[in-house]
C-alpha cells in the first residue's frame, strides 16, 4: 500500500484521464508506462487502478491486465435508463424545488455541469443513498457526456432547460428528464463512436 500523499494524487490523475475520455475504449492501461508518465512508482499506480476497478472505470482481465472498459450500446442505454429511474424517484410527492440552487461545478464544462445538475435533482429526495448512486452512475457516464456537445445539436440547451425547470418550472422536470435521456439513447451509437477513438488531438 502506497502512502496517501502519493496514492491520492496518482489515483486522481488516472481517474481524471478516464473521465475525460483520454484513452479509447479497450485501451490497455500499462502500470509501468503510467508510473513513468506520472513520475511515481508502480505501487500507487496499481493501487489506483485497483480502486478504479471497484468504481467500474477500469476493467481487470486476469492474464491480460487493466484496460478501459468497452461500453456497448446496451450498457449505455441501461445506464441511461437507470439514471432516469433514479432521478424520477427523487421527484417524490412532497419534494420541493423551492430555494434549490444548482451546485455549480468548479469548471464550466458541459459534462461537469450535467453531473452537478443531476446531483442537485437527486438531493431533492433527501435520500443519501440515492444521491450517491446517481453520482456513481454519473461517473460511468461522464466520458459520454464529454462527447455530447460535439454530437448532439442542443446538448447544452437541454441542460439549461433542466436547470431552469429545477428552480422555476418543477412541473416540467419529469418530462424534460425523460426527453433528455431518450435523445441520448437514440444517439447511443454516435456517442460511443467518439469513445472508440478518444478525443481529437
Amino acid at each position: 500500500m502506497s502512502p496517501s500523499h502519493v496514492a491520492e494524487p496518482t489515483y486522481d490523475a488516472i481517474r481524471k484521464r478516464l473521465l475525460s475520455g483520454t484513452w479509447p475504449m479497450g485501451y490497455r492501461l500499462e502500470a509501468n508506462r503510467l508510473a513513468e508518465d506520472l513520475g511515481v512508482s508502480m505501487t500507487p499506480v496499481r493501487d489506483g487502478l485497483n480502486r478504479l476497478v471497484g468504481e467500474k472505470l477500469v476493467e481487470l482481465v486476469p492474464g491480460i491486465g487493466f484496460h478501459v472498459p468497452r461500453q456497448t450500446e446496451r450498457v449505455l442505454r441501461d445506464l441511461l435508463d437507470l439514471n432516469l429511474v433514479l432521478l424520477l424517484g427523487a421527484l417524490v410527492p412532497g419534494s420541493s424545488t423551492e430555494d434549490v440552487g444548482i451546485a455549480r461545478p468548479t469548471t464550466e464544462s458541459h459534462a461537469d455541469r450535467t453531473d452537478a445538475l443531476f446531483a442537485q435533482i437527486a438531493s431533492l429526495s433527501g435520500n443519501t443513498e440515492l444521491v450517491e448512486t446517481v453520482r456513481m452512475v454519473g461517473v460511468r457516464l461522464h466520458a459520454v457526456r464529454v462527447q455530447e456537445v460535439a454530437i448532439l445539436p442542443d446538448a447544452a440547451g437541454e441542460v439549461r432547460s433542466l436547470e431552469t425547470a429545477v428552480t422555476s418550472r418543477p412541473t416540467d422536470l419529469a418530462r424534460l428528464l425523460m426527453n433528455y435521456h431518450e435523445v441520448r439513447k437514440r444517439h447511443s451509437h454516435q456517442l460511443l463512436a467518439g469513445l472508440e477513438i478518444g478525443p481529437a488531438a
